[in-house]
């Protein structure tokens, strides 16, 4: 082989390590930036788009809510520990982390089950517009009043192909969200409220 093809070959080669390397170090900065535009994403006036039915349980936002909140709804007899682990906890709600804490602006996000786990929200259907929906937050002493504004006026039969992205601002509002009809996801059954008063827990 002449020292010319000899040349070439090493300028390929030299070339294709070049080239590589830039491509490796683009795939790392995208991933970066991507993660940055996320994270600002999440801190601003929206959150990510969420299946409300199958929410990703493995990266909490807003971590652990076991102990901390606990939500009462006299109407149904649901009084029950909210989590941000899992959504097959028995005798627990499921808070979206992509959603507000309770009590702050914007929408808070809670699930049940209708027929698995204890079937918390099974009766949320008989919920009518005033029923109260109290979650006391403990790590403050303070118990957080909200009102059902609308029962069965948001069926949501397309949530896979238009999830659903929980406001981060305005008002205070609460969304209870299960399964429709119950024990098939064919649909995500909403309920909404707002919060009306904030009082002492003592």
């Amino acid at each position: 082989m002449s020292k010319y093809k000899i040349l070439a070959v090493v300028i390929v080669l030299v070339c294709v390590i070049v080239s590589s390397a830039v491509i490796i170090v683009g795939y790392e900065k995208s991933k970066e930036l991507n993660a940055y535009q996320t994270n600002l994403y999440l801190r601003g006036n929206g959150s990510a788009p969420v299946d409300v039915l199958s929410p990703s349980t493995t990266n909490s936002v807003s971590g652990s809510t076991s102990d901390v909140y606990r939500i009462v709804i006299p109407r149904i007899g649901v009084n029950a520990k909210i989590n941000s682990e899992t959504v097959n906890g028995y005798n627990t709600v499921y808070h979206y982390p992509e959603s507000v804490e309770p009590g702050q602006n914007g929408e808070c996000g809670l699930l049940s089950h209708r027929t698995h786990y204890s079937g918390l929200f099974r009766q949320l259907g008989s919920l009518k517009v005033g029923d109260q929906v109290i979650i006391k937050d403990y790590t403050v002493s303070k118990k957080y009043i909200y009102k059902v504004t609308s029962n069965g006026d948001d069926i949501r039969w397309d949530y896979k192909e238009n999830p659903i992205s929980f406001a981060q601002s305005g008002e205070p509002r609460l969304l209870l969200i299960t399964c429709y009809p119950p024990g098939r996801k064919l649909a995500a059954y909403i309920v909404h409220c707002k919060l009306v008063s904030t009082t002492s827990l003592t």
